[in-house]
């Protein structure tokens, strides 16, 4: 799906491009027997035995070019000759090939100028697409090469785009050359073209030419288109550069890296001027108001976006615009304007049909002056990034009814919301988010619409109930009412929006329980709830969202338990793109708070991005092991809950999980160690549970510190700087069946203490036995111990 944006600007955009006209040969049926046409021998050889074995292998083999040596090669694809019949024709053997168009056939590296040399008639040469890195003359210079094309007088376009060119001195001799389109090369250099006066189209875009734009370029006198846009030109724009151009209709030379002043005024004479882009040179300074002029031109298309524009005259929007009444599109976005943007540029250019003023410091939009009924034919006005401090003309969709698309997002804008109903047939994308606006949605702000597809009202002061109501909004993929203050439920009518995409209703005071059915869509890609007043069980039927990248449900009172079936259903497992209609869009961005920040998301990131956020609610129970199966979560937060139980064994299947909080719950347990080669995971947090044992301290934990453990008074280890004892690596379970073992009576047998008993007493008689015989010292003052104690206790030793 093309981006809103472009999709409503693609009536504008393009520009005219000469295409030689091919005349097909005619087939001539006689009877059964096809008659060969006339044509000139040695161009049919060159075909054959030059051209063809040039092409692709992958071309030729496949039947895409199909050279039949049977048929007249003037039916042969991509050749065109000239018309049978005339005099030239006949002189000169039969017809000529005049056109030679084989645009991508896989034509790669330098090509002998030879090979085309005896097309002497030819007028078009279509070679784009290829790989074609340069034109050669047995690796001679480009003035031999040049003086191998010399007979190619009747050469008028030469079309080599998309190749791998480098340099254009081979072409100085093509003095009858009208068109070259030599785009999307690696050409660094105009030497062969300054010459060529017969030029009329010019296309050198997406190149890698250097310097200061060659001068020699504003002697092409007969020059009606010039493209030079996209390569790495400096300096200034020459003085006469594009005066001097008189018959000039198509000028672009945005996208390089142009400087200086550029006074618009000497472009006053250039009558045929009708599209101009000086685009994205954002130190050019381009000004309008130096002196007064008239211009002669009138204006198509203006493109200056991403410069500087009238400087010297307090950034005002060019006036010579107010003459311009052919104009279809103006952007001026990003060009550092200031003031009031005119009444004038909005509705009384009736061709005008979009008009890019972002970024800039416009501050009022005057449609004061304007009577009831005068109405514009705009259809694309994209005024966000400015300063305008307003309230909405309470008429704003009946002065612009035919409005495809309108942006007006980050202002200063105040008041209500206007009806926008008179355009309600044609609105498609509507962003007045980032403003002051307040009160109450009015059901009538875009009547019966059913074409919106995204309603982009967030980051204002809101209040009521919350859209759609009595809409038809069959086309909405985008929804967004973030950051108001709007209240009660989600509505009913969500159900009928079966395209949405994109749901962000976070920061609001909705409330209520969100019934079954009402948030199943099938191409949601994010559903963002988060800090409302959201009770009872979680929907698990949000898990039939086949495309689902984002939940946050965060910061309500959701309760229950996470209930298995609800992980095990979810499809972020699959391989799907979910965001592959959305991502390319300007508007289309999420903001998801991950690795402990609040992080935007958009285009790659955003498609890539899976995460889920349910935390600051009242969720209890264990956390589902089925978790642990979604295998391309990157972000995972269910903190500041009532979780209980131990973290799954399963999460040592995340490998591609980048950030991890389960804080603030009640889990127990260890601190599972294959957590810590999940080599991706930057940022990890447990604190406050009650887990115990050590923490490994091994790969991506060793990039973390103490706080992602805190508020766990049985964890040990380095990270928290505590030694942990030493059957601290055990667990519970391994604690309590050692417990078990030593508080048994195996001890106690009778067998086990009666030979206990017999061995000590037999090693302390036969010991002191030992001893005395052993040791006479120690027998002598046993015996006179002994004698001493029976004396005293009045016994007497009979001999």
């Amino acid at each position: 799906m093309k981006p809103p944006l472009l999709t409503a600007l693609e009536p504008y955009y393009g520009f005219s491009h000469f295409t030689g006209v091919s005349m097909p040969a005619k087939r001539v049926v006689q009877g059964k027997q096809w008659i060969i046409e006339m044509h000139h021998d040695g161009e049919r050889h060159a075909l054959l035995r030059r051209i063809q074995p040039l092409i692709g292998p992958e071309f030729s083999s496949s039947g895409r070019l199909d050279w039949d040596e049977a048929v007249d090669c003037c039916r042969w694809e991509g050749v065109t000759c000239s018309v049978a019949g005339r005099r030239r024709e006949a002189a000169a053997g039969g017809r000529r090939v005049v056109s030679l168009s084989l645009p991508g056939v896989g034509i790669a590296g330098a090509v002998d100028a030879a090979v085309l040399a005896p097309f002497t008639a030819l007028e078009k040469l279509d070679l784009s697409g290829n790989q074609i890195t340069s034109f050669s003359a047995a690796n001679r210079s480009d003035m031999v090469v040049g003086a191998v094309l010399n007979n190619l007088t009747a050469l008028t376009e030469l079309h080599l785009a998309g190749n791998e060119i480098t340099t254009t001195g081979w072409i100085s001799n093509l003095t009858s050359l009208q068109v070259i389109d030599m785009s999307s090369n690696k050409v660094h250099e105009l030497n062969g073209i300054c010459g060529l006066h017969q030029l009329k189209y010019l296309s050198l875009g997406f190149n890698m030419i250097q310097g200061v734009i060659n001068p020699c370029l504003g002697k092409l006198q007969y020059l009606v288109y010039l493209d030079m846009g996209s390569n790495f030109l400096t300096g200034e724009i020459g003085q006469y550069l594009l005066s001097n151009l008189t018959q000039v209709e198509e000028v672009h030379l945005g996208d390089n890296n142009l400087t200086g002043t550029f006074d618009f005024s000497s472009l006053a004479n250039n009558s045929e001027l009708h599209s101009i882009v000086l685009s994205n040179n954002c130190k050019l300074e381009i000004e309008t108001e130096l002196v007064r002029w008239t211009p002669l031109f009138q204006l198509e298309y203006l493109n200056l976006s991403n410069s500087i524009v009238n400087k010297r005259s307090n950034g005002i929007i060019p006036t010579f615009l107010s003459a311009q009444v052919s104009l279809s599109g103006i952007d001026l976005s990003i060009c550092s304007l200031q003031g009031r943007i005119p009444s004038w540029m909005l509705l009384y250019n009736v061709s005008l049909g979009f008009l890019l003023l972002r970024g800039n410091s416009m501050d009022f939009l005057d449609t004061g002056n304007l009577g009831a009924n005068v109405t514009s034919s705009m259809e694309v006005l994209d005024l966000s990034d400015n300063r305008i401090s307003m309230k909405m003309p309470y008429n704003f969709g009946s002065l612009f009814p035919y409005l495809k698309y309108l942006d007006m997002s980050s202002n200063m804008l105040n008041g209500g919301v206007p009806s926008l109903a008179e355009a309600a047939s044609s609105l498609q994308f509507l962003d007045l988010s980032f403003n002051m606006l307040n009160g109450e949605i009015s059901p009538e702000l875009i009547g019966n619409a059913s074409i919106l597809t995204s309603l982009l009202l967030s980051h204002n002061d809101l209040t009521g109930p919350m859209p759609p109501f009595h809409w038809s909004l069959g086309q909405l993929t985008h929804l967004s009412v973030e950051n108001n203050q709007l209240s009660g439920r989600l509505p009913p009518l969500l159900t009928n929006c079966t395209n949405l995409e994109n749901l962000n209703v976070r920061n609001n005071r909705l409330s209520g329980v969100i019934p079954v059915g009402l948030l199943s869509f099938e191409k949601l890609g994010a559903l963002l709830l988060g800090g409302n007043q959201f009770h009872g069980v979680i929907p698990w039927d949000i898990c039939l969202n086949n495309h689902i990248h984002f939940i946050d449900l965060s910061n309500n009172w959701f309760s229950g338990c996470l209930y298995s079936v609800f992980w095990s259903e979810l499809p972020m497992n699959s391989e799907d793109d979910p965001f592959g209609n959305i991502t390319q869009r300007r508007q289309t961005y999420v903001e998801f708070t991950t690795k402990g920040e609040s992080l935007t998301y958009m285009g790659m990131p955003l498609e890539l991005m899976i995460g889920i956020d349910l935390s600051m609610n009242r969720l209890s129970g264990p956390i589902p092991s089925s978790v642990g199966f979604l295998l391309q979560l990157k972000s995972l937060n269910l903190s500041h809950n009532k979780l209980v139980g131990s973290i799954p064994d399963t999460f040592m299947y995340l490998h591609e999980m980048e950030s991890m909080d389960l804080s603030h719950n009640h889990l127990n347990g260890s601190v599972p160690v294959e957590l810590a080669n999940l080599s991706f995971l930057s940022f990890f947090s447990v604190a406050y549970n009650n887990l115990s044992g050590e923490i490994p301290f091994e790969s991506q934990f060793c990039t973390l510190n103490g706080t992602a453990f805190e508020g766990n008074e049985n964890l040990c280890g380095e990270i928290v700087d505590k030694i942990c004892p030493m059957n601290s690596n055990c667990s519970h379970d391994s604690d309590d069946e050692m417990h078990q073992l030593l508080s048994t009576d195996t001890m106690d047998t009778p067998l086990i203490y009666w030979s206990f008993v017999a061995g000590s007493f037999a090693i302390g008689f036969w010991g002191i036995i030992a001893l005395l015989i052993w040791n006479t010292a120690f027998r002598s003052r046993l015996c006179s111990f002994m004698d001493g104690c029976m004396s005293k206790m009045g016994w007497f030793l009979v001999p």
